[in-house]
């Protein structure tokens, strides 16, 4: 089984992301990291230079969660797996995006067996679609400003001034589609198939989610189910502070209890050693455990 992580980092602590990398890398998988902190490229780029499992993002290489650099970085991270496949004549099975702070809390052999058990499905959680819900279609055809900001998702200002001024815009232009708007949990297992249905349609999720509010919720979900042939499952494999996913919500820490209180969930989102420590302390060399 092989498995190509697709890392994003918010942040600049060298010794928690390179632990990160490390243990992916001694499970004998390859990640692909996206790291906003230009400095902290720089080092990891020259620490791993040597190490050909390790991937750093360069065509884009910073993200931010309720943008659309997120979903668009994240697809060209499995533009380079893909390219990675052709040049070193490789392959990869699953697809797993590791968004700031998601670290794995079990270990890759419980991991894994849960991919084989999917036998190629896809692994994403659906929470609402545009059949049943018209409000997520007028979602998807307003246009949200400053969400490029790195303030953005905490900043109730920013917010306000997005609301006001897409309203403004409304009266001029809204995008349109007849396709279905799926949203799901921006959170994904991904097989073959559906990596490759994603990368050969990237100019959808430029065109189509450009200033769109969190489009990583709405991307993945609308472009799979438009252009993947693959099935999914929709079991919860992650946690996060607040239990399950909250749509258009800051992710909280998860705590040592939610994980304990999990034993299905495969990775917890939200683990930084500045925010939970003793979470982080227990958890992040899990996945060779």
């Amino acid at each position: 089984m092989k498995i190509a992580y697709l890392m994003h980092y918010l942040g600049e602590d060298y010794e928690e992301v390179s632990e990160n990398i490390d243990q992916i890398l001694e499970g004998g998988d390859h990640v692909f990291v996206m790291l906003n902190d230009e400095k902290l490229r720089d080092d990891i780029f020259i620490a791993y230079a040597s190490v050909p499992e390790c991937h750093v993002s360069t065509v884009q290489s910073a993200a931010l969660h309720g943008d659309l650099s997120l979903p668009r970085g994240t697809i060209l991270q499995m533009k380079d797996a893909l390219e990675y496949e052709e040049d070193a004549d490789a392959d990869f099975d699953y697809f797993i995006n590791l968004t700031d702070g998601m670290l794995p809390v079990r270990s890759r052999q419980e991991i894994v067996q849960v991919l084989e058990q999917l036998d190629g499905r896809d692994n994403y959680i659906v929470t609402a679609d545009s059949e049943t819900s018209e409000d997520l279609k007028k979602r998807m055809e307003e246009y949200a400003f400053f969400t490029n900001s790195l303030n953005f998702q905490k900043s109730k200002m920013l917010q306000g001034m997005n609301s006001f001024t897409k309203n403004i815009v409304k009266n001029f232009k809204n995008r349109e589609t007849d396709d279905v708007v799926v949203q799901t949990w921006p959170f994904f297992v991904l097989g073959h198939d559906s990596a490759e249905a994603l990368v050969d349609n990237l100019a959808y999720c430029s065109n189509q989610f450009m200033m769109c509010l969190y489009p990583e919720e709405l991307c993945f979900g609308t472009m799979l189910r438009k252009f993947s042939p693959a099935q999914h499952q929709e079991r919860r494999l992650w946690i996060t502070g607040q239990g399950d996913y909250q749509e258009q919500a800051v992710i909280q820490p998860v705590t040592m209890d939610q994980v304990l209180e999990n034993p299905e969930a495969l990775f917890a989102v939200r683990v930084k050693a500045k925010e939970n420590l003793p979470v982080y302390q227990n958890v992040f060399d899990a996945y060779n455990s």
